[in-house]
């Protein structure tokens, strides 16, 4: 599981059955202080995630099948949730 920015939708029109009726994001994963890191990917949203939301991603072997009820799914990456705030504390290391 991992956090993303969502930056921008793809669009196919000839598809896998698994992914009718599904949106597809491009998602960039995000570093703990909030910095892109990593090439784009694609996931399949299962939210209603948009375009500039930061969100949860899970991407494990089985989760689509589990999520979704489908046999077989070519679905790697998942969106699983909307993240509303990240609060994270840093410590200057002592010396």
């Amino acid at each position: 599981m991992y956090i993303a920015k969502v930056i921008g939708k793809a669009v196919s029109v000839v598809k896998h059955p698994a992914y009718q009726n599904r949106t597809l994001l491009l998602i960039q994963p995000l570093s703990v202080r909030s910095q892109l890191v990593r090439t784009p990917t694609i996931a399949v949203d299962y939210v209603g995630a948009g375009e500039g939301d930061t969100v949860i991603v899970g991407a494990g072997p089985g989760v689509a099948q589990e999520v979704f009820g489908v046999e077989d799914a070519p679905i790697r990456e998942l969106i699983m949730g909307i993240v509303d705030r990240v609060d994270i504390t840093f410590q200057e290391a002592q010396e």
